[in-house]
């Protein structure tokens, strides 16, 4: 094994949805990017945890604040991996064949296979982070570092303070273990959902979703299926807690599952919490594939197509940022100078009761914005964070982590690092973030 070292302008450590996208943008702006990923696949949680919705921002005209975010979705329709606009849902293997090839066209170096074990400082910079892959253990220089690893890996490895779970008692949010069917009958499937739900069969669209909880303020068309095989013993309870699927494009015979869900692990960064949910997932996997081939036309030649690699995390660690977005800025629609994104989607909590939020007075605007000092580490001059792992309270996180606004932080990033490093700067702190939105509106982000 040989020790190796690597030397680049801007280091992104996690290719998943904010880090494949803040490399991409580092790159446009020419600056010379390494990209380091555990996995063999960009994308994150959107091709490994196979979360293919790609959920609405919640403003009118469903702007994404990120000329890549459009990108993506256009490459996505043309090789038949979305539908429309290419921003409803997606195939998440084509989503990061996409990802993979807009990389490489840029010229971003990508360390597959490689883990950051460390990172070293001098003063209040870091110099390098350390890694390990099957070549032995390395190291990566760069002038600027951009934590984009979901669980704040960076951070916790300079052991730098940070924010988990609820304010209240430090639990994350429930994990789970998403799947996809193949060989389902999806016609045959939607005709029996519809007529479930309307009372007859109704024409099928073009794709198409469903779900069942045991909330029941709402109604679902196949609860009471699942409570007749909860009390036949073919299903148990949590299965009917939190259960969804979706059709996926490209592929006319499969369907996605955001379950099985898991409500009694509360810490999503612990090692052991992860192996059990790959371990007792797959056994509610099989569990829930018996009870649709007995009880739901058009399973009877299902089988199992794909199982999510890596832990469907919605929430874990959260980096102590120069600005934290608080509950109420994101539920009252607060506006910042230094916003990089904006969005309106709903506060999304899971778990076996779900909680409900009292609605403040707002700014009166229909969404609310996220500024560049949420994305700048406390305390680090030359550190930034994007995605989930963002500087925000855990009702704002909620709102915050889905797809479309991960990507915008991660352009916003890729932005930000580049435009220090052009104006020479020794810290991040203090960056105008209006230059960052402008840089991105120029290059074709649509903001509200």
């Amino acid at each position: 094994m040989t020790n190796k070292t690597y030397s680049c302008d801007i280091v992104v450590c996690g290719a998943g949805t904010a880090g494949a996208v803040a490399a991409i943008a580092a790159a446009d702006q020419g600056k010379n990017v390494i990209l380091i990923e555990q996995y063999g696949i960009p994308g994150g949680s959107a091709t490994l945890s196979l979360v293919t919705p790609l959920m609405h921002t919640g403003i009118k005209g469903n702007p994404m604040c990120s000329y890549i975010s459009d990108e993506i979705n256009r490459r996505a329709v043309e090789c038949g991996a979305s539908i429309e606009k290419g921003d409803c849902w997606l195939d998440p293997m084509m989503l990061g064949i996409i990802l993979e090839e807009m990389l490489m066209e840029r010229g971003v170096k990508v360390l597959y296979h490689t883990t950051v074990i460390g990172a070293e400082k001098d003063g209040n910079a870091i110099t390098c982070v350390n890694i390990f892959n099957k070549s032995g253990h390395g190291k990566v220089f760069g002038k600027i570092f951009i934590d984009a690893t979901g669980d704040c890996d960076l951070c916790a490895l300079l052991e730098l303070p940070m924010l988990h779970g609820n304010e209240e008692n430090g639990k994350n949010q429930p994990v789970s273990l998403r799947y996809v069917l193949g060989g389902i009958d999806t016609d045959a499937f939607w005709a029996f959902y519809s007529e479930k739900e309307t009372g007859s069969p109704t024409p099928r669209p073009v794709q198409y979703c469903g779900a069942v909880t045991t909330d029941e303020k709402r109604q679902f068309p196949l609860r009471p299926l699942f409570y007749l095989a909860i009390e036949a013993g073919d299903l148990m309870y949590d299965d009917a807690v939190y259960w969804q699927f979706f059709t996926l494009p490209g592929r006319n015979d499969a369907i996605a599952f955001n379950c099985p869900e898991f409500f009694d692990l509360h810490d999503a960064d612990d090692a052991e919490n992860l192996t059990f949910v790959q371990l007792e997932g797959k056994k509610a996997i099989m569990r829930q594939l018996k009870f649709y081939k007995k009880y739901i036309p058009g399973f009877e030649n299902a089988y199992i197509a794909q199982i999510s690699t890596m832990v469907g995390v919605r929430e874990s660690r959260r980096a102590v940022t120069d600005h934290i977005v608080t509950n109420n800025e994101c539920l009252a629609h607060m506006q910042f100078d230094d916003a990089i994104c904006q969005s309106n989607y709903p506060v999304d909590i899971h778990g076996r009761k779900l909680n409900t939020f009292e609605i403040l007075e707002d700014s009166g605007k229909p969404y609310y914005e996220i500024p560049l000092r949420a994305l700048i580490v406390k305390d680090v001059d030359n550190l930034l964070v994007a995605g989930r792992n963002l500087g925000a309270e855990f009702v704002a996180q909620s709102s915050i982590r889905v797809i479309p606004t991960c990507r915008a932080m991660g352009e916003a990033a890729g932005i930000c690092a580049s435009l220090a490093i052009d104006q020479g700067l020794a810290s991040l702190h203090g960056f105008d973030g209006a230059l960052v939105r402008e840089e991105m509106i120029k290059r074709g982000a649509i903001f509200a």
